[in-house]
């Protein structure tokens, strides 16, 4: 846990927890937030939920949490090919450190263990963030419309609704790897009349993280 730099912290808008976001860096002094963009709909306002223990999966953590302060952001970038939303806070009072961003594809074997932190019970109102253990089970290279080529890893990661945005990072050397982005599952549990014969279960696409120190380096 020690080599862990990526900071996570709840997005919400005006009303409800959406989904996980991570500080990437910073903007003039402002904070730089990424997560995906899929569940954003048509939210207009944003914030960043700062629990008590400030996004450190290694603190213990409190909870029920009656009263979260929340920071205003402003979605300044959205990326619908990578499926990913840039967001820059109003302050500059966040005081973290950055990730190391991984850029090198090849640096990513089938079979690396990685670590998925987030908060996958946001869109129940929770502030509990977790961190899992997962492997990398397959590179991918998504074409779209022909000519886009997308680096996309595939995980063993259960996700649930909250876990988009969610930070993927390497356990060897805490670098951050990627975004979750979302899931492949089957419609349903194969089974005979009633009785099931398979449990329910799914694959996990990561939108690899080289496209967002790309996009860092044009806001």
């Amino acid at each position: 846990m020690q080599n862990i730099m990526a900071i996570v912290l709840p997005l919400a808008t005006t009303d409800r927890l959406l989904s996980s976001a991570v500080l990437v860096g910073q903007k003039d002094g402002y904070p730089i937030f990424v997560s995906t963009l899929h569940q954003i709909g048509q939210c207009k306002e944003f914030k960043i939920g700062i629990p008590p223990h400030s996004g450190s999966i290694s603190s213990i953590q409190e909870y029920p949490i009656d009263v979260v302060p929340a920071i205003d952001v402003d979605m300044i970038k959205a990326d619908p090919i990578h499926d990913l939303a840039f967001f820059k806070g109003r302050t500059t009072d966040i005081r973290a450190p950055f990730p190391k961003i991984n850029t090198d594809f090849n640096d990513i074997s089938v079979g690396d263990e990685l670590l998925v932190i987030g908060y996958p019970y946001s869109t129940l109102g929770s502030f509990l963030e977790t961190a899992s253990i997962t492997n990398v089970s397959a590179k991918g290279r998504r074409i779209f419309m022909k000519t886009i080529k997308i680096d996309e890893l595939i995980i063993s990661h259960q996700t649930l609704q909250g876990s988009s945005g969610s930070a993927v990072v390497k356990r060897s050397d805490g670098s951050l790897c990627g975004i979750v982005k979302g899931t492949l599952a089957p419609p349903n549990v194969v089974s005979i009349g009633d009785i099931p014969l398979a449990s329910d279960t799914n694959v996990t696409y990561v939108t690899f993280s080289s496209i967002i120190n790309e996009t860092l380096k044009t806001l």
